[in-house]
């Protein structure tokens, strides 16, 4: 037992020697235990890469330019109004959907609008998705305000949110949230397209319709016959 505590006591002795205590300072070079954890192989900023004069583009610098063509996360990626919905070196939205309007395009939209934004406007756009069955409101998509306003406007409302706001812990969101992370370019103006599908379903006129059989069919369906 003596021997135990006696070296017992030598250990936390050697111990608190190497160590030190907590908040003391000391000019003295620390012991390292594990020196790879402190120096390991790193580039430093400005200086030479070994790695890049063998294998790289052979300049040297440690410090290296972003892949081309690479594009930041949140940093513009150009001022092309399919990119934007805007006009190019300008603020004003573009009038018409840049994308090809066709019965694919129609279709994309649809699924995708199916999938992204049924859930809170409704199928028929008419803002009665299910959310509502949980005391959320959502926006009717057939209201004069967006069926007047430009497509432009539209694929940047989808591209960026809407209706910003800051919850009860100053947290700022919007209500309607940003969907250019989930939904690509492409589909975004294809739900834009299939949008105006779903407005004009509402606010056309019978003598728009020019398939003559369709038109004969919902004059019949308007009589009540």
């Amino acid at each position: 037992m003596r021997y135990f505590i006696t070296g017992f006591v030598a250990i936390v002795c050697l111990v608190i020697s190497m160590a030190g205590f907590q908040g003391s300072f000391t000019r003295n070079t620390p012991v390292e235990v594990f020196p790879d954890m402190d120096r390991q192989p790193r580039v430093r900023p400005q200086a030479s890469n070994l790695f890049d004069t063998m294998l790289g583009a052979g300049d040297g610098r440690g410090s290296r330019l972003p892949v081309a063509g690479s594009v930041a996360r949140g940093a513009a990626v150009g001022d092309e109004p399919k990119l934007t919905g805007r006009q190019a070196g300008s603020e004003d939205w573009v009038e018409l959907n840049p994308l090809e309007v066709n019965a694919g395009t129609l279709k994309r939209g649809r699924e995708r609008y199916s999938i992204f934004c049924a859930p809170c406007h409704g199928q028929a756009g008419d803002g009665s998705g299910i959310v509502t069955q949980y005391s959320l409101t959502t926006a009717d998509l057939h209201q004069h305000r967006l069926v007047q306003s430009t497509d432009g406007y539209m694929f940047d409302v989808i591209s960026n949110g809407f209706n910003a706001t800051t919850n009860e812990v100053g947290i700022a969101y919007s209500r309607m949230p940003a969907y250019k992370s989930n939904i690509p370019i492409d589909d975004r103006w294809a739900i834009v397209s299939y949008l105006r599908v779903l407005q004009f379903s509402q606010l056309g006129k019978l003598d728009e319709v020019t398939d003559l059989d369709k038109k004969a069919e919902l004059q019949k369906a308007m009589n009540g016959n």
